[in-house]
């Protein structure tokens, strides 16, 4: 069964940023991109680097170990290193600005 876990509110992650947490043992990471909100596995499909803190622009992640650059919206990689997609998480925002994923 899935269901939509809350995490924290929206106003805590700034533009271009990113936060992992662990919701049932597995470690998301909620990224902001020009306001719009991701969640992805935190961890690069290359070398299992953790994608945590990898700089965002226009919708992409870059891994912060070897630069892999992942699309936030569909996981799917760029470049030669890697073609196994992240797994992508649906996300929202309450009304109340809390940032729920669904696993």
């Amino acid at each position: 069964m899935t269901s939509y876990h809350n995490t924290f509110p929206a106003s805590d992650l700034d533009d271009n940023s990113n936060k992992a947490i662990v919701i049932n043992g597995k470690s998301i990471l909620i990224c902001n991109s020009g306001g719009d909100y991701y969640a992805i596995e935190n961890m690069c499909t290359h070398q299992r680097a953790e994608l945590e803190g990898g700089r965002i622009r226009n919708c992409f992640i870059s891994c912060p170990l070897h630069g892999v650059r992942f699309n936030l919206e569909t996981g799917k990689p760029m470049g030669q290193m890697t073609n196994i997609p992240l797994t992508t998480y649906p996300i929202k925002v309450s009304d109340d600005g809390i940032i729920q994923v669904e696993l």
